[in-house]
């Protein structure tokens, strides 16, 4: 796998995105069997691990964005504001019904591995892939496409096709804005805890088609012109912004 990093850092990255859906699938299947509906979290925790000392034992933590933001580049971690004000749109729906402790501590065990592991393989693995063989802002909008798609697995959970319409089109906007901080800060981290607060809000929150399509109507007005404001600093910093190369740290 190391050494696919290197000569061939896109399928890397699509192998890894390969094991988290396959580890999700799995947790999922195995919860429902044995009636513990937290397997799913304490999986992805586990492949949280897994990855952290994979990383770390290739020297590829910094490289990959799991670092503090590049010296210099602290003002841009600003750009990530309207981002987290985005994450607590969904609590104006109102809390779920019938929340207990349980619930909620299994619920922030798994958008805490979600969170970590999906800004890994796309903001870290795919973006960085992609960016190794071609322009910035074509790895930013391919792995922010790829990222919004990718949620299409959620109809294997349950999601019916309008609220699999309305997940799509918020990851890919949400995607974009991510690769954009990312490649802008140098660092995922941020990216990290924004996915694991939105991801939050909407397991705590009441689930209905006409709330989650306003919310997304309110996150798409934000994140647009969002977009286009990231897309012209990217533009500005231009040569600032490190080239990568499939042996960079």
């Amino acid at each position: 796998m190391r050494r696919l990093q290197e000569v061939g850092p896109v399928w890397h990255a699509l192998i890894w995105i390969g094991i988290y859906i396959v580890a999700v699938s799995v947790g999922d299947a195995v919860g429902d069997a044995v009636g513990f509906p937290g397997m799913t979290s304490i999986v992805l925790l586990v492949l949280s691990v897994v990855l952290l000392l994979y990383l770390r034992a290739g020297d590829r933590m910094a490289f990959y964005g799991i670092r503090r933001v590049r010296p210099g580049t602290g003002r841009s971690t600003l750009f990530f504001l309207p981002l987290f004000a985005v994450a607590f749109v969904q609590y104006g729906e109102g809390f779920a019904d019938g929340l207990d402790v349980r619930d909620v501590f299994f619920a922030v065990l798994l958008v805490l591995g979600v969170g970590f592991v999906e800004e890994l393989v796309f903001r870290g693995f795919l973006l960085q892939a992609l960016r190794m063989e071609g322009s910035a802002t074509r790895a930013i909008l391919i792995s922010g496409v790829t990222f919004g798609v990718g949620h299409v697995v959620n109809l294997l959970r349950g999601a019916t096709p309008v609220e699999q319409i309305v997940q799509i089109v918020m990851a890919i906007l949400a995607g974009i804005a991510l690769a954009y901080c990312a490649v802008l800060t140098g660092s995922i981290l941020p990216g990290v805890a924004f996915h694991v607060l939105f991801n939050l809000s909407g397991a705590l929150t009441a689930d209905s088609v006409l709330g989650d399509t306003i919310s997304a109507v309110i996150i798409g007005v934000v994140m647009i012109p969002y977009i286009l404001f990231l897309r012209g600093r990217l533009a500005k910093a231009g040569p600032a912004v490190p080239v990568l190369s499939a042996r960079g740290r």
